[in-house]
């Protein structure tokens, strides 16, 4: 076999792994997880990235507190991060907190501490982070 006619074989082969493998890898950073919690007073959005270590959330609360808080608990594994102050993000009821929320993968409860003129709630939701999103 000439060398030509092995990589007509060999090139398309090579093209289809790539592609079978960028497609289990996936394209990119993934998308925020988008959260909705109500609670007695407020309610929130969180857009959040779902990942071990520093992250990021971005939460929308209504009506507008004066402060909000996040923080981590993993139940099963006893697991709980340290509580981070949101700062104001734009808008009234917009805020972002930056910090390490999620230490391992698994199944997550994200807390959201808001506190305001109707009084202090904190306002659960799940998340799944990690592998097997």
């Amino acid at each position: 076999m000439t060398w030509r006619r092995r990589a007509s074989f060999g090139l398309p082969i090579l093209m289809i792994a790539a592609g079978v493998l960028w497609l289990v890898q996936g394209s990119g950073d993934p998308d925020p997880v988008k959260l909705t919690g109500r609670g007695a007073h407020y309610t929130v959005r969180v857009a959040l990235e779902s990942e071990v270590g520093l992250t990021e959330a971005r939460i929308n609360v209504s009506p507008a507190p004066a402060e909000v808080s996040v923080f981590a608990v993993m139940p099963h594994m006893g697991h709980t991060s340290t509580e981070i102050a949101a700062q104001r993000d734009g808008d009234a009821g917009r805020y972002v907190a930056r910090g390490e929320l999620f230490t391992m993968s698994g199944v997550w409860q994200l807390g959201i501490r808001v506190r305001g003129g109707r009084g202090t709630e904190v306002i659960t939701v799940n998340t799944l982070v990690g592998e097997g999103e």
